[in-house]
């Protein structure tokens, strides 16, 4: 298979609409994905993709449509958690006119408009009860009866359903058709979460940063050291789908062509600060000790305390920007204490930032 033979990208097998996104990665896990596209893509069967939120599940589907004998037909995708229950059955089966209150005309279904191409179903575990019987006889004989109407109607559609949600376990608890299952899971795919695909976020954020910056008028030239601290540390609960949120905002905010870790959202830079300087501070004091005891230190409990007054000092400054008063205010010291041991410590303070109770500017070096 042609798409086998690519293993990071299936962006040259066809080309993706303007703006539209592509399936990216290089971890084995992907590698997986791209050869279940490759074995199932022409072989008319159900295929059940399972995965967490924003994992990528609508671009596969739309891979295993493109390289499939239905490419020159209709490709529909419809969320049945965005649609009230109400309506999902209506949307996809199509209703007759007088069917219920509004409905003033008949109204073609998915089902019926995407006969003879694919039809993708997200978030297939929200469906009630009665849609899926439908959709269960839907995949058994290729027909079904719009909401209202008698007329059996035939269509050939192949189906693509996708969830977040534990199937089985919703089998086990009465929530789901144990042979709806049955059919949708002919062949399954598993999309791994980013914080599993090793490798790939680097990968990733470049493709993202230049499409951004591109589409936004905003050309990033390059990611500075910390910002790709901060990306790394972080766990990415929300998958591509929030790694793209945060590098259109972090673009957004960018006043130069660098994107700083000044530019990511804070909520990313609080949380990731106190996971990486804790793995830091680890490897910084295991080192201090080590290279104390290895020149025979005689004073190592003082000189410990030195380096971790000098510590928090600089922790606390950064923190308030170089204002002195602030960090007085904050290590409960005067301002002229602190001025004593940044001195004595040799702490040079870059940035003069002055306050309403800071007159004098603060010190630098």
């Amino acid at each position: 298979s042609r798409l086998m033979s690519v293993p990071t990208a299936i962006a040259d097998l066809e080309p993706p609409p303007p703006g539209g996104d592509i399936l990216l990665g290089r971890c084995p896990a992907m590698q997986e994905v791209y050869k279940a596209i490759g074995r199932v893509a022409q072989q008319d069967v159900t295929v059940l993709l399972t995965g967490e939120s924003g994992t990528g599940k609508e671009l596969v589907a739309r891979a295993i449509y493109q390289h499939s004998n239905r490419a020159h037909k209709t490709f529909l995708a419809i969320n049945c958690a965005a649609i009230p229950e109400s309506l999902l059955e209506s949307e996809l089966f199509g209703h007759e006119k007088g069917a219920f209150t509004g409905a003033e005309r008949r109204r073609i279904g998915k089902f019926e408009q995407a006969s003879g191409g694919t039809i993708f179903l997200d978030e297939v575990g929200e469906m009630s009860p009665l849609t899926q019987a439908k959709i269960l006889r839907l995949i058994q004989e290729q027909s079904f009866e719009r909401v209202g109407g008698s007329e059996t109607i035939h269509t050939d559609v192949r189906l693509i359903a996708a969830t977040n949600a534990n199937l089985a376990q919703l089998v086990e608890e009465g929530r789901f058709r144990k042979d709806l299952y049955f059919r949708l899971n002919v062949f399954a795919i598993h999309l791994p979460p980013l914080r599993e695909r090793e490798g790939d976020l680097e990968l990733l954020v470049e493709h993202y940063v230049r499409r951004f910056g591109q589409e936004l008028g905003k050309p990033v030239r390059e990611v500075e050291p910390e910002a790709w601290k901060i990306l790394r540390a972080y766990s990415w609960p929300g998958n591509v789908r929030e790694l793209q949120s945060v590098l259109k905002q972090a673009i957004l905010r960018m006043s130069g062509s660098v994107l700083l870790a000044t530019c990511l959202p804070e909520p990313l830079r609080k949380g990731n600060n106190f996971r990486t300087t804790s793995s830091e501070s680890e490897l910084f004091w295991d080192k201090f000790v080590g290279e104390r005891l290895a020149a025979g230190t005689e004073n190592l409990y003082a000189e410990c305390l030195e380096r971790m007054e000098r510590e928090v000092i600089l922790r606390v400054l950064k923190h308030t920007e170089g204002n002195q008063v602030q960090a007085a205010r904050i290590l409960g010291i005067t301002r002229g204490s602190l001025r004593n041991k940044i001195r004595a410590l040799g702490i040079t303070i870059s940035r003069s930032v002055e306050s309403e109770d800071d007159t004098e500017p603060s010190q630098t070096s």
